[in-house]
């Protein structure tokens, strides 16, 4: 199956993680974090930057929630949006997001090297208390960028196979995940992250946050898996990290030219 708009072979891209302690609450200091990371990144030759679960205002709740929370296109996610300009880069960003009815829902956006707001995806699987502090998504869509058909997941969503394969029969082959997983679920995101690579035969991208705060010790694990499984790139544990990996579309034809899962699967009625 190919993607959205795909009509050839998509070229190489090299993708960046940006493996932060993110610092709750604190947006201008994330701002500084994800441009000395976007800095890192450009002089790496990265296409996109791919930040942790909230990586604009960190773990929020009460008063500081409803006050940072912004309406789509708000102050901090235009402030990001030039900085991925500057920078040339291409970057994926976490924010808390305010609806129309004052609803507020973990907001995940794929701005563009020339700062255009390529997707937007609301975190639809809230994991413990966030089901008491933000609204879940309700829409799961892939998008066309640079010919490739990608997606968006955000932490918990990875443990759950449906959203994934959701993607993959729309075609998706390069999935993003940002996470704020804590201890001990660290390893869990691992096993999850190779599991939704080879049942779907795609790339998962995946960046978790590092350090601690008055509740979590957040331990990393960033990590890229190629379609057959393999770990094409490992961030390891609790260090702040940029690191780069290319990502070549002759992977996922290598990954189905014996079996495609997609093609031989039998669904009943």
């Amino acid at each position: 199956m190919r993607g959205i708009s795909d009509t050839s072979d998509p070229a190489p891209i090299r993708v960046a993680l940006a493996q932060l302690a993110v610092a709750d609450g604190d947006v201008e200091r994330n701002l500084t974090k994800i441009a000395t990371a976007l800095e890192q990144a450009s002089r790496q030759g990265a296409d996109v930057l791919l930040t942790p679960e909230l990586s604009l205002t960190g773990l929020v709740s009460g008063e500081v929630r409803e006050r940072l929370a912004e309406p789509p296109n708000g102050g901090m996610q235009q402030a990001l949006s030039e900085l991925a300009r500057c920078y040339g880069v291409a970057t994926v960003f976490s924010y808390p997001e305010k609806g129309a009815g004052g609803e507020i829902s973990i907001a995940t956006r794929l701005v563009s090297g020339d700062g255009a707001c390529i997707h937007v995806y609301h975190k639809m699987h809230l994991f413990a208390e966030e089901k008491h502090a933000y609204a879940p998504g309700d829409a799961l869509s892939a998008f066309s960028w640079r010919n490739w058909t990608a997606g968006i997941l955000t932490c918990y969503d990875l443990e759950f196979p449906e959203p994934a394969r959701r993607l993959a029969v729309q075609g998706c082959r390069l999935l993003f995940v940002n996470a704020a997983n804590m201890e001990p679920y660290e390893t869990i995101h691992r096993t999850f992250l190779l599991a939704r690579a080879m049942e779907n035969q795609m790339f998962v991208v995946y960046c978790n946050r590092v350090g601690r705060n008055a509740r979590y010790r957040y331990r990393g694990m960033s990590g890229v898996a190629a379609p057959d499984g393999t770990v094409l790139l490992d961030l390891g544990l609790d260090e702040e990290a940029v690191q780069c990996v290319d990502l070549d579309w002759s992977l996922v034809l290598r990954s189905r030219s014996a079996y495609d899962y997609l093609a031989d699967r039998r669904l009943s009625e």
